[in-house]
């Protein structure tokens, strides 16, 4: 999936990850004022898959909410799972990396928080899975057991590929063979 206008060249695959709110409790966007008004902001961050850290930056602070610097990379890591095969999670909380290039991580284990580092306007986390790390080049993937929001508000089986505005969640059951 080409995420359109969200993002472009190296990063044209990505995707932009924060957690569902009760819509009629939230805070509606305008009135954020603060990173910690975002409830993505220090959150933990895990691996989505077993591998190893092989790119890892934490030095970039947190911006203010619309707080753009263009050519700050942020904070971030990327974690090889095969050859070929990598994960980029950027806009991680300044300070929170809990590991370092090197490090083997599990799938599941809490590796950084997020936060709202380099180029973010807002608190989110920013997935790029990757078929190279150096140069960084995104690739379109098709994802699984996860459900789409409907607009009558029921959960409806996800078709592979989310875009821009749906509100997903991962099935709450495995799939049916």
């Amino acid at each position: 999936m080409d995420s359109g206008d969200t993002h472009s060249g190296y990063a044209a695959y990505a995707l932009d990850f924060v957690p569902a709110e009760n819509l009629r409790d939230a805070l509606p966007e305008r009135d954020r004022k603060r990173v910690t008004d975002f409830p993505c902001f220090g959150r933990p961050v895990l691996a989505p898959a077993d591998g190893r850290v092989v790119w890892a930056h934490d030095g970039s602070p947190d911006r203010p909410v619309h707080g753009v610097v263009r050519g700050d990379p942020g904070n971030f890591l990327i974690v090889q799972h095969a050859a070929g095969e990598y994960t980029e999670l950027r806009h991680l909380r300044s300070g929170s990396l809990r590991v370092k290039v090197g490090d083997r991580v599990r799938e599941a284990q809490p590796i950084a928080q997020c936060g709202n580092s380099g180029n973010a306007g807002t608190p989110h986390l920013h997935v790029g899975l990757l078929g190279s790390a150096n140069p960084i080049a995104t690739r379109p993937a098709r994802f699984s057991r996860y459900q789409v929001l409907a607009p009558d508000g029921t959960w409806r089986a996800g078709d592979g590929v989310p875009v821009a505005g749906q509100i997903v969640r991962r099935s709450p059951t495995p799939p049916a063979h």
